[in-house]
């Protein structure tokens, strides 16, 4: 006879009250998630702290801090690594930056601002380092003659730490190119730690991308970005959510700056006339509008 085992209980009206609390204590909203996955994360987290329902979880949070950060890192999704989807990159590289440094040279701005959304542990927002590095050096062009802001956020803490030491295992740059690997990585013990000229671009902070009271993220100062990546969240995002974020992105952008978005991500209608869509396969935008 099998033995009945009883699964961790979650009703909906405990896990309001959690995802309150977490706000309140963190600033993490996560109410409009979409409920399969937040269910999913939390119930993993009552089968590894061993508690029987969610309101008994709750009381375990109050006594244990460490639980809040092991439940943020559960419920933010951190799948990434150096120029996932190298088409992307490639049309970034080819495409995109280029345009960016030619349009800010006719106008002698000497400003490039760039913000990675939802970041995990930077590798995105590196990756975007390495192409505008590679760039100028291509191109014989002095990079030191702009002023570089490159902006890496995400809600967990922890993955932001990380993002910082740069330190990465070998599965991390397995779509790196050998060039860019020798040239700007050094491997030690396995381990690839990125050069400091990568690293010094880049400035890594927290943020909840789908804040009302923030658009953009306030170490950024102003909105006014040339190329925002926000790929592979809005797809645990209700539609309600989803449009939210890419109103504010579309706010933090300058006209005739670019939008990435993931694979399985589109523009809703009500964007499309904000957007041209400069490669579907890439999920590439350009916002409309005279820089």
């Amino acid at each position: 006879m099998k033995e009945n085992i009883q699964k961790p209980g979650i009703d909906d009206q405990t896990l309001e009250l959690l995802l309150a609390k977490m706000e309140q204590k963190y600033g993490c909203d996560f109410s409009q998630y979409r409920r399969g996955t937040i269910k999913r994360r939390v119930y993993k987290r009552l089968v590894l702290s061993g508690v029987s329902d969610c309101q008994t979880y709750i009381h375990l949070l109050e006594q244990d801090p460490e639980e809040y950060k092991h439940l943020i890192q559960d419920l933010t999704i951190k799948v990434s690594c150096f120029f996932r989807d190298p088409y992307v990159f490639e049309f970034l590289a080819r495409i995109v930056i280029p345009e960016i440094i030619k349009t800010k040279e006719q106008q002698h701005d000497r400003a490039i601002r760039i913000w990675s959304a939802g970041c995990a542990y930077g590798e995105e927002i590196y990756s975007v380092a390495i192409l505008l590095i590679d760039y100028f050096e291509h191109k014989k062009k002095d990079i030191e003659n702009f002023d570089i802001f490159l902006f890496g956020t995400d809600i967990d803490e922890e993955a932001l730490a990380k993002a910082r030491r740069g330190i990465y295992e070998e599965e991390a740059v397995l779509e790196v190119k050998k060039r860019f690997l020798d040239k700007y990585f050094v491997c030690k013990n396995g381990l690839y730690q990125l050069k400091e000229e990568v690293k010094r671009l880049v400035t890594f902070c927290q943020h909840d991308i789908t804040s009302s009271k923030q658009i953009s993220p306030p170490i950024g100062v102003v909105c006014n970005y040339d190329l925002i990546l926000c790929r592979n969240l809005l797809i645990y995002f209700n539609v309600p959510l989803q449009k939210q974020v890419i109103s504010n992105l579309s706010r933090s952008l300058n006209p005739g700056g670019y939008l990435v978005l993931g694979e399985a991500e589109f523009l809703f209608k009500e964007f499309e006339p904000l957007f041209d869509t400069l490669d579907l396969r890439a999920k590439v935008y350009q916002k409309k509008g005279e820089r």
